[in-house]
């Protein structure tokens, strides 16, 4: 049985074909519509579908495995509805693949997903999750697409960067700060970063 889970929440050019076969396909809002036209089904729908037209509603449900329609009043965000449902089906990993919007709110919803959930989130052009504490080896050949590496902080941490462009010890950082901003790999190798406390990581191209 799949224990890896994919939540769509947005439509984009990412090929599903490799998460079809191991993950469960979870679409929130449109991200179900970009499910079924990629030519595969939707394991759950799950959200408020008000993003949705009528006609695309029916779709959906046509071809959805599970369909759940929230209320569009309740208590916690599409996303994270989807994310709990995952849990309850004893998901082990969960990737979340969504794109920046224009409701910084909504964006901001990630910061949540990857601290506290173990969510990570992905999609054409970044890569975001929590490396935890402790000493975390960054691959080179796993990153190589990207072109910055962004540290941000939830907590005041004490980092230590080793083989990116710009190098630190013991680097004391305050909650929300831009001082790990815009790191890049150097010559090819894999990076080191230790942290006392577990920390954003974001790849952007």
């Amino acid at each position: 049985m799949k224990t890896k889970f994919l939540i769509i929440a947005c439509e984009n050019n990412i090929n599903l074909t490799y998460y079809s076969k191991t993950h469960w396909l979870i679409g929130v809002e449109r991200g179900c519509l970009d499910i079924i036209n990629k030519g595969f089904k939707v394991d759950i729908a799950i959200s408020d579908f008000d993003h949705v037209l009528n006609e695309e509603l029916e779709l959906i449900k046509n071809n959805s495995e599970d369909f759940i329609q929230l209320n569009n009043e309740k208590d916690y965000l599409d996303g994270k509805e989807a994310i709990q449902k995952a849990y309850e089906l004893g998901a082990t990993e969960i990737l979340m693949l969504v794109k920046p919007t224009k409701r910084v709110d909504m964006n901001l919803s990630l910061i949540e997903f990857c601290t506290k959930e173990r969510v990570k989130v992905f999609n054409e052009s970044s890569f975001m999750f929590c490396l935890q504490k402790g000493e975390n080896k960054i691959e080179f050949e796993k990153y190589q697409d990207y072109t910055y590496i962004t540290l941000f902080p939830i907590h005041q941490t004490s980092i230590t960067i080793k083989g990116l462009k710009y190098e630190v010890e013991d680097l004391m950082l305050l909650p929300y700060s831009t001082r790990a901003y815009s790191n890049c790999f150097l010559n090819n190798q894999d990076a080191i970063i230790k942290t006392d406390k577990s920390i954003l990581i974001i790849f952007n191209k």
